[in-house]
Protein backbone atom coordinates (compact mmCIF):
# COMPACT_ATOMS: atom_id res chain seq x y z
CA UNK A 1 0.00 0.00 0.00
CA UNK A 2 1.16 3.42 -0.91
CA UNK A 3 1.47 6.34 2.02
CA UNK A 4 -1.01 7.98 2.88
CA UNK A 5 -1.15 11.84 1.39
CA UNK A 6 -0.40 14.22 3.83
CA UNK A 7 -0.46 18.22 3.91
CA UNK A 8 2.55 19.20 2.91
CA UNK A 9 2.09 17.50 -0.38
CA UNK A 10 -1.12 19.60 -0.78
CA UNK A 11 1.01 22.36 0.32
CA UNK A 12 3.79 21.58 -2.85
CA UNK A 13 1.30 21.09 -5.03
CA UNK A 14 -1.03 24.40 -4.19
CA UNK A 15 2.40 26.29 -3.94
CA UNK A 16 0.91 27.46 -0.68
CA UNK A 17 2.12 27.11 3.40
CA UNK A 18 0.83 23.90 5.20
CA UNK A 19 -0.79 26.28 7.62
CA UNK A 20 -3.20 27.76 4.37
CA UNK A 21 -4.19 24.08 4.14
CA UNK A 22 -4.84 24.00 7.59
CA UNK A 23 -6.88 27.11 7.50
CA UNK A 24 -8.82 25.58 4.61
CA UNK A 25 -9.26 22.32 5.93
CA UNK A 26 -10.58 23.42 8.94
CA UNK A 27 -12.38 26.76 7.58
CA UNK A 28 -10.29 29.01 9.74
CA UNK A 29 -9.07 30.39 12.47
CA UNK A 30 -7.99 32.62 9.32
CA UNK A 31 -9.28 33.97 6.28
CA UNK A 32 -7.94 32.64 2.57
CA UNK A 33 -8.52 33.81 -0.43
CA UNK A 34 -10.84 32.81 -2.49
CA UNK A 35 -7.98 31.54 -5.49
CA UNK A 36 -5.69 29.98 -3.01
CA UNK A 37 -8.72 28.29 -1.78
CA UNK A 38 -9.65 26.53 -4.81
CA UNK A 39 -6.27 25.92 -5.77
CA UNK A 40 -5.95 24.17 -2.62
CA UNK A 41 -9.38 22.36 -3.12
CA UNK A 42 -8.30 21.35 -6.20
CA UNK A 43 -4.68 19.80 -4.85
CA UNK A 44 -6.86 17.76 -2.24
CA UNK A 45 -9.01 16.20 -4.70
CA UNK A 46 -6.03 15.41 -6.55
CA UNK A 47 -3.85 13.77 -4.53
CA UNK A 48 -6.43 12.17 -2.09
CA UNK A 49 -5.44 13.92 1.21
CA UNK A 50 -7.88 12.94 4.01
CA UNK A 51 -6.90 15.64 7.05
CA UNK A 52 -6.83 13.10 10.14
CA UNK A 53 -9.81 13.80 12.60
CA UNK A 54 -7.84 13.26 15.94
CA UNK A 55 -5.09 16.17 14.69
CA UNK A 56 -8.27 18.34 13.80
CA UNK A 57 -9.72 17.67 17.04
CA UNK A 58 -6.57 18.98 18.65
CA UNK A 59 -6.55 22.33 16.77
CA UNK A 60 -10.23 23.11 17.61
CA UNK A 61 -10.44 21.74 21.13
CA UNK A 62 -13.76 19.54 19.85
CA UNK A 63 -14.39 16.16 17.99
CA UNK A 64 -16.52 16.08 15.46
CA UNK A 65 -17.76 12.58 16.53
CA UNK A 66 -20.38 11.55 18.46
CA UNK A 67 -21.40 8.22 19.99
CA UNK A 68 -25.00 6.73 19.85
CA UNK A 69 -25.74 3.41 22.18
CA UNK A 70 -28.84 2.02 22.27
CA UNK A 71 -29.93 -1.84 23.95
CA UNK A 72 -30.98 -3.43 20.17
CA UNK A 73 -29.96 -2.31 16.35
CA UNK A 74 -32.42 -5.29 15.53
CA UNK A 75 -35.53 -3.09 16.52
CA UNK A 76 -37.25 -1.20 14.32
CA UNK A 77 -37.76 1.62 15.77
CA UNK A 78 -34.45 1.88 17.53
CA UNK A 79 -32.83 1.49 14.31
CA UNK A 80 -35.35 4.29 12.83
CA UNK A 81 -34.28 6.65 15.55
CA UNK A 82 -30.32 5.58 15.07
CA UNK A 83 -30.95 6.67 11.37
CA UNK A 84 -32.69 10.15 12.02
CA UNK A 85 -29.87 11.38 14.44
CA UNK A 86 -27.13 9.92 12.00
CA UNK A 87 -28.92 12.02 8.87
CA UNK A 88 -28.94 15.09 11.32
CA UNK A 89 -25.65 14.76 12.42
CA UNK A 90 -24.48 14.43 8.91
CA UNK A 91 -26.27 17.67 7.58
CA UNK A 92 -23.90 19.31 10.38
CA UNK A 93 -20.94 17.99 9.46
CA UNK A 94 -20.68 15.13 12.42
CA UNK A 95 -20.07 11.94 12.34
CA UNK A 96 -21.49 8.78 14.50
CA UNK A 97 -20.12 5.92 16.12
CA UNK A 98 -22.81 3.87 17.41
CA UNK A 99 -22.75 0.94 19.94
CA UNK A 100 -24.78 -1.64 20.68
CA UNK A 101 -25.24 -2.80 24.24
CA UNK A 102 -27.21 -6.07 23.61
CA UNK A 103 -30.09 -5.12 26.26
CA UNK A 104 -27.14 -5.94 28.92
CA UNK A 105 -25.99 -3.33 31.24
CA UNK A 106 -22.77 -4.88 31.93
CA UNK A 107 -21.98 -4.43 27.77
CA UNK A 108 -23.68 -1.02 28.25
CA UNK A 109 -20.88 -0.05 30.60
CA UNK A 110 -18.53 -1.78 28.38
CA UNK A 111 -19.84 0.35 25.21
CA UNK A 112 -20.27 3.78 27.28
CA UNK A 113 -16.36 3.51 27.98
CA UNK A 114 -15.33 2.50 24.14
CA UNK A 115 -16.95 5.03 22.90
CA UNK A 116 -15.42 7.54 25.21
CA UNK A 117 -11.64 6.22 24.49
CA UNK A 118 -12.36 7.76 21.23
CA UNK A 119 -12.78 11.34 22.16
CA UNK A 120 -16.24 11.54 20.92
CA UNK A 121 -17.24 15.47 21.67
CA UNK A 122 -21.22 13.99 23.01
CA UNK A 123 -22.94 10.95 23.72
CA UNK A 124 -26.66 9.76 22.56
CA UNK A 125 -27.45 7.02 25.07
CA UNK A 126 -30.98 4.82 24.74
CA UNK A 127 -30.54 2.93 28.25
CA UNK A 128 -31.03 -0.60 29.01
CA UNK A 129 -32.52 0.10 32.26
CA UNK A 130 -34.16 3.16 33.71
CA UNK A 131 -32.91 5.15 35.95
CA UNK A 132 -29.52 5.19 33.84
CA UNK A 133 -26.39 3.61 36.11
CA UNK A 134 -25.81 6.49 38.46
CA UNK A 135 -22.17 5.31 38.53
CA UNK A 136 -21.31 5.43 34.66
CA UNK A 137 -23.16 9.01 34.89
CA UNK A 138 -21.22 10.43 37.29
CA UNK A 139 -18.08 10.14 35.14
CA UNK A 140 -19.49 11.91 31.78
CA UNK A 141 -17.69 14.73 31.24
CA UNK A 142 -19.27 14.96 27.45
CA UNK A 143 -22.94 16.59 26.65
CA UNK A 144 -24.82 13.73 26.86
CA UNK A 145 -28.67 13.29 26.16
CA UNK A 146 -30.76 10.16 27.37
CA UNK A 147 -33.35 8.76 24.85
CA UNK A 148 -35.21 7.25 27.67
CA UNK A 149 -34.87 9.42 30.46
CA UNK A 150 -37.27 9.48 33.49
CA UNK A 151 -38.08 12.59 36.00
CA UNK A 152 -35.34 11.51 38.48
CA UNK A 153 -35.39 13.22 41.94
CA UNK A 154 -31.17 11.92 42.97
CA UNK A 155 -29.44 13.51 39.62
CA UNK A 156 -25.66 13.30 39.17
CA UNK A 157 -22.54 15.13 38.96
CA UNK A 158 -23.33 15.13 34.94
CA UNK A 159 -27.15 16.64 36.08
CA UNK A 160 -26.25 19.48 38.09
CA UNK A 161 -22.62 20.26 35.98
CA UNK A 162 -25.74 21.03 33.38
CA UNK A 163 -24.14 18.22 31.08
CA UNK A 164 -27.63 15.84 30.51
CA UNK A 165 -30.61 16.53 28.60
CA UNK A 166 -33.70 14.10 29.01
CA UNK A 167 -35.78 12.78 26.33
CA UNK A 168 -39.40 12.38 28.38
CA UNK A 169 -41.47 10.79 26.26
CA UNK A 170 -44.48 10.24 27.16
CA UNK A 171 -45.75 6.80 26.94
CA UNK A 172 -48.51 7.07 29.14
CA UNK A 173 -50.25 9.66 26.89
CA UNK A 174 -49.01 7.58 23.86
CA UNK A 175 -51.58 4.46 25.03
CA UNK A 176 -54.02 6.49 25.86
CA UNK A 177 -54.45 7.44 22.58
CA UNK A 178 -54.12 4.09 21.42
CA UNK A 179 -56.59 2.89 23.60
CA UNK A 180 -59.16 5.86 23.13
CA UNK A 181 -58.90 5.19 19.28
CA UNK A 182 -60.12 1.90 20.01
CA UNK A 183 -62.80 2.44 21.92
CA UNK A 184 -63.77 5.17 19.43
CA UNK A 185 -64.53 1.74 17.43
CA UNK A 186 -67.15 0.68 19.59
CA UNK A 187 -64.27 -1.81 21.50
CA UNK A 188 -65.93 -3.08 24.83
CA UNK A 189 -62.72 -5.47 26.08
CA UNK A 190 -59.23 -4.01 25.53
CA UNK A 191 -56.16 -5.89 26.45
CA UNK A 192 -52.57 -4.72 26.53
CA UNK A 193 -49.88 -6.54 25.85
CA UNK A 194 -47.08 -4.92 27.55
CA UNK A 195 -43.43 -5.12 27.91
CA UNK A 196 -41.32 -6.83 30.67
CA UNK A 197 -42.89 -5.85 34.18
CA UNK A 198 -40.01 -4.80 35.44
CA UNK A 199 -39.63 -2.45 33.06
CA UNK A 200 -40.45 1.47 33.73
CA UNK A 201 -41.30 2.01 30.42
CA UNK A 202 -44.07 -0.79 30.27
CA UNK A 203 -45.63 0.66 33.68
CA UNK A 204 -46.02 4.09 31.69
CA UNK A 205 -47.57 2.35 29.02
CA UNK A 206 -50.18 0.26 31.32
CA UNK A 207 -50.85 3.19 32.99
CA UNK A 208 -51.96 4.88 29.98
CA UNK A 209 -53.91 1.46 28.95
CA UNK A 210 -56.08 1.82 32.15
CA UNK A 211 -56.50 5.41 32.06
CA UNK A 212 -58.37 5.72 28.78
CA UNK A 213 -60.42 2.13 29.92
CA UNK A 214 -61.37 3.71 33.33
CA UNK A 215 -62.41 7.16 31.59
CA UNK A 216 -64.93 4.79 29.23
CA UNK A 217 -66.48 3.49 32.12
CA UNK A 218 -64.86 0.13 30.33
CA UNK A 219 -63.43 -2.70 32.33
CA UNK A 220 -59.57 -3.77 31.07
CA UNK A 221 -59.60 -6.88 28.99
CA UNK A 222 -56.75 -8.14 30.64
CA UNK A 223 -52.49 -7.85 30.59
CA UNK A 224 -50.03 -9.81 29.08
CA UNK A 225 -46.39 -9.33 29.95
CA UNK A 226 -44.02 -10.61 27.36
CA UNK A 227 -40.74 -9.40 25.47
CA UNK A 228 -40.42 -6.48 23.11
CA UNK A 229 -39.95 -8.81 20.61
CA UNK A 230 -41.91 -10.53 17.48
CA UNK A 231 -41.87 -13.82 19.26
CA UNK A 232 -43.38 -12.46 22.25
CA UNK A 233 -45.95 -10.98 20.67
CA UNK A 234 -46.47 -14.09 18.42
CA UNK A 235 -47.08 -16.49 21.62
CA UNK A 236 -49.45 -13.38 23.62
CA UNK A 237 -52.00 -14.45 20.94
CA UNK A 238 -53.33 -17.46 22.62
CA UNK A 239 -53.52 -15.71 25.83
CA UNK A 240 -55.27 -13.29 23.89
CA UNK A 241 -57.65 -15.88 22.88
CA UNK A 242 -58.44 -17.42 26.19
CA UNK A 243 -59.32 -13.69 27.42
CA UNK A 244 -61.94 -13.06 25.04
CA UNK A 245 -61.09 -9.70 24.38
CA UNK A 246 -62.42 -7.68 21.31
CA UNK A 247 -59.14 -5.53 20.72
CA UNK A 248 -55.42 -4.98 22.51
CA UNK A 249 -52.34 -2.26 22.65
CA UNK A 250 -49.90 -3.75 21.56
CA UNK A 251 -46.66 -2.00 23.79
CA UNK A 252 -44.48 -2.25 20.83
CA UNK A 253 -44.50 -2.11 17.11
CA UNK A 254 -42.56 -5.88 17.35
CA UNK A 255 -44.94 -7.32 19.48
CA UNK A 256 -47.87 -5.85 17.43
CA UNK A 257 -46.86 -7.71 14.28
CA UNK A 258 -46.01 -11.07 16.27
CA UNK A 259 -49.13 -10.47 17.55
CA UNK A 260 -50.73 -10.59 13.93
CA UNK A 261 -48.96 -13.87 13.02
CA UNK A 262 -50.62 -15.16 16.21
CA UNK A 263 -53.86 -14.36 15.93
CA UNK A 264 -54.36 -15.54 12.01
CA UNK A 265 -52.31 -18.50 12.90
CA UNK A 266 -55.07 -18.94 16.13
CA UNK A 267 -57.69 -18.50 13.44
CA UNK A 268 -58.97 -15.15 14.97
CA UNK A 269 -59.86 -12.29 11.88
CA UNK A 270 -58.24 -8.83 12.35
CA UNK A 271 -59.87 -6.51 12.72
CA UNK A 272 -63.15 -7.95 12.62
CA UNK A 273 -62.67 -10.24 15.76
CA UNK A 274 -60.11 -8.11 17.28
CA UNK A 275 -58.65 -4.90 16.83
CA UNK A 276 -55.08 -3.83 17.36
CA UNK A 277 -53.30 -1.33 17.63
CA UNK A 278 -48.87 -0.99 18.80
CA UNK A 279 -46.83 1.77 20.39
CA UNK A 280 -43.52 3.43 18.65
CA UNK A 281 -44.17 2.32 15.07
CA UNK A 282 -41.92 2.84 11.92
CA UNK A 283 -42.95 2.40 8.57
CA UNK A 284 -42.83 -1.58 8.84
CA UNK A 285 -46.45 -1.32 9.81
CA UNK A 286 -47.03 -0.39 6.34
CA UNK A 287 -46.52 -3.88 5.19
CA UNK A 288 -47.88 -6.23 7.39
CA UNK A 289 -51.11 -8.08 6.84
CA UNK A 290 -53.32 -6.36 7.43
CA UNK A 291 -51.31 -3.06 7.47
CA UNK A 292 -50.53 -2.50 11.59
CA UNK A 293 -52.33 1.20 13.20
CA UNK A 294 -49.47 2.39 15.03
CA UNK A 295 -49.00 5.55 17.03
CA UNK A 296 -45.29 7.12 16.24
CA UNK A 297 -42.54 9.05 17.43
CA UNK A 298 -41.43 11.68 14.95
CA UNK A 299 -38.17 11.15 14.78
CA UNK A 300 -36.89 13.89 12.32
CA UNK A 301 -38.38 16.28 14.73
CA UNK A 302 -36.61 14.72 18.09
CA UNK A 303 -33.55 14.27 15.78
CA UNK A 304 -32.68 17.72 15.03
CA UNK A 305 -34.08 18.75 18.87
CA UNK A 306 -31.09 16.26 19.64
CA UNK A 307 -28.61 17.83 17.37
CA UNK A 308 -29.38 21.71 18.45
CA UNK A 309 -28.62 20.34 22.34
CA UNK A 310 -24.89 19.13 20.98
CA UNK A 311 -24.07 21.85 18.54
CA UNK A 312 -24.56 24.46 20.36
CA UNK A 313 -24.97 26.20 23.92
CA UNK A 314 -28.30 25.44 24.26
CA UNK A 315 -29.23 25.48 28.07
CA UNK A 316 -32.01 22.73 27.35
CA UNK A 317 -32.47 20.40 30.04
CA UNK A 318 -35.22 18.37 28.65
CA UNK A 319 -37.25 17.20 25.26
CA UNK A 320 -40.69 15.80 24.63
CA UNK A 321 -40.91 14.10 21.64
CA UNK A 322 -44.17 14.85 19.40
CA UNK A 323 -46.13 11.55 18.45
CA UNK A 324 -49.06 10.66 15.70
CA UNK A 325 -51.65 8.09 15.40
CA UNK A 326 -50.71 6.55 11.94
CA UNK A 327 -54.07 4.73 11.31
CA UNK A 328 -54.53 1.60 8.87
CA UNK A 329 -56.19 -1.70 9.08
CA UNK A 330 -55.75 -3.08 11.66
CA UNK A 331 -57.83 -1.50 14.08
CA UNK A 332 -60.71 -1.22 11.93
CA UNK A 333 -60.14 2.14 9.80
CA UNK A 334 -59.46 1.40 5.80
CA UNK A 335 -55.68 1.92 5.37
CA UNK A 336 -55.56 5.64 4.57
CA UNK A 337 -52.36 5.63 2.63
CA UNK A 338 -48.80 4.71 3.24
CA UNK A 339 -46.55 7.22 5.97
CA UNK A 340 -50.43 9.26 6.37
CA UNK A 341 -50.72 10.61 9.67
CA UNK A 342 -54.42 10.59 11.41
Amino acid sequence: MGKRPTQEQVARLAETSTAVVSYVVNNGPRPVAENTRKRVLEAIAATGYRPNSAARTLVSGRSSVIGLVVPDLANPFLALLAQSIEHELFSRAYSMLIGDSADEQRREASVVETLLTHEISGLIWYTVAQPPPQDVLDKLTIPTVILNDIEREDLSAADEAGRVVSVLADEREAARLATEHLVDHGRQRIAHVGGPSQRLNSAARARGWLDAVAASDLRPGGQIAAPFTRQGGFESAAQLVELECDAVVAANEMQGIGLLAGLRRAGVRVPEDLGVIALNGTTAADYSLPTLTTVEMLTADLAAEIADTLDSDSQALTIVPDVRMIARESCGCANIGFGTGR
